[in-house]
């Protein structure tokens, strides 16, 4: 019991840094992707662009292929539609010569579009300048003005990287899609960023207020503790403005091609093969979702785009499913759980001791999951399983009858 106590304790502790908090990170994005802790998706559809569509018609789209997109969603009435690609074909996305001659006639079309929306969110980049004894002209960008606590540790940038054109920012808001570089897993998404001193919302950020009917005065932040949008969201976030994602949270999906073959479904009567009636009145993100933007380490040890990332999170504000770890007091209660646990193994055989360890962290597994799904709040995953591995391998190494009282000898 004084083994399972001191490995308990040691391995809490060391949880709290690398590497072993991305081992339990992973540990709660597996509780977040099996456990049932919301039937009712989010009002948000993710239109993904995948390696299948991509074959015929490659990237960088031109903005053809997008107007293609709105012909299928516009006429659900979605309250906003988001892309996270920068509608830039001047450095963005560079087109073949042969798609550049008709470059301006799409552009148009897809300007035509962008107001028929009734609210669009594009997506765009902060940066630093190429030169970086010139300092780049100030540009307008949405500001968050009421924030509270020090904002040193929120990443900052002093240049607007990428932009969509002029013409598509006046159809729009722009919410600003950069990710921490050299991240080894992506379990939360920054939510805030600092533009010259001033901080601005994330591309998330930015489509959740779009949608909410609000605007940038009515958020409130406390650094290191939350973000109030309005009276409708509670969001929690840490000192660098990031919120931890719910992998879990269920939300409507399907590729472009089945919204393209669902649209001309229902303009003739038939059933769509995918629910594209979700896209009324909520948040449509066209993104892509091909093996090649696929680039980011996400839940579950799997690779995924940033898109992906962006929609996780959105699902997570929009079902207000914000996770958080146990109290310290629970922690503590589970080492003392598996201090009992440990009681017996000293005089048990030691392949009974490996299935009773096997079975131990079973059931464990079953009451995070129960636990996660009730009250959205993680155990730990780490410390068990240490203490389990570590009680079942000192028992392996020592000698049988090793623990047992031994037997009065009568001269």
């Amino acid at each position: 019991m004084l083994l399972a106590l001191l490995a308990g304790l040691a391995l809490l502790t060391q949880t709290r840094i690398e590497p072993l908090s991305a081992w339990d990170n992973a540990f709660t994005d597996f509780l977040a992707m099996n456990s049932h802790h919301g039937d009712r998706p989010a009002p948000l559809t993710v239109v993904g662009i995948n390696d299948a569509y991509l074959a015929k018609d490659p990237w960088p789209w031109s903005p053809l292929e997008f107007s293609v997109f709105f012909q299928g969603a516009l006429p659900l009435k979605p309250d906003v539609i988001a892309i996270d690609q920068v509608l830039d074909w001047e450095r963005a996305m560079i087109l073949p010569d042969e798609q550049n001659r008709k470059l301006a006639q799409y552009a148009q079309a897809l300007h035509r579009n962008l107001l028929l929306a009734q609210n669009m969110v594009l997506g765009a980049k902060l940066g630093m300048p190429d030169d970086p004894q010139v300092i780049p002209p100030l540009q307008e960008v949405p500001l968050l003005r009421n924030v509270q606590g020090s904002i040193s540790e929120i990443p900052e940038f002093v240049a607007v990287e990428q932009q969509p054109s002029e013409s598509y920012q006046l159809a729009s808001k722009i919410g600003f899609t950069n990710l921490p570089p050299l991240h080894s897993h992506f379990n939360s998404v920054p939510l805030l960023l600092r533009y010259r001193g001033q901080v601005t919302p994330s591309f998330t950020l930015q489509a959740v207020l779009v949608w909410a009917k609000l605007t940038p005065d009515d958020v409130t932040v406390e650094m290191g503790s939350h973000i109030d949008i309005g009276k409708q969201f509670h969001i929690p976030i840490d000192s660098r403005g990031r919120m931890r994602v719910d992998f879990g949270a269920p939300f409507t999906s399907f590729t472009f091609e089945e919204l393209a073959l669902a649209s001309e479904q229902k303009q003739s009567g038939v059933q769509p093969i995918v629910p594209i009636d979700r896209m009324t009145g909520g948040i449509v993100l066209l993104t892509r979702t091909d093996n090649a933007a696929r680039t980011i380490p996400l839940a579950a040890r799997r690779n995924g785009s940033p898109g992906e990332l962006f929609a996780a999170a959105i699902a997570t504000i929009q079902n207000q499913s914000f996770i958080r770890p146990v109290p310290d007091w629970a922690q503590y209660v589970v080492i003392a759980v598996f201090m009992l646990w440990s009681f017996p193994i000293p005089r048990m055989k030691k392949f009974k001791t490996i299935l009773y360890g096997f079975f131990a962290l079973a059931v464990y597994a079953l009451v995070a999951l129960a636990v996660f799904g009730y009250w959205l709040m993680w155990l730990p995953g780490v410390a068990p399983v240490g203490v389990v591995a570590i009680c079942t391998l000192f028992r392996l190494v020592t000698p049988e009858g090793f623990g047992k009282p031994k037997r009065p000898v009568i001269l």
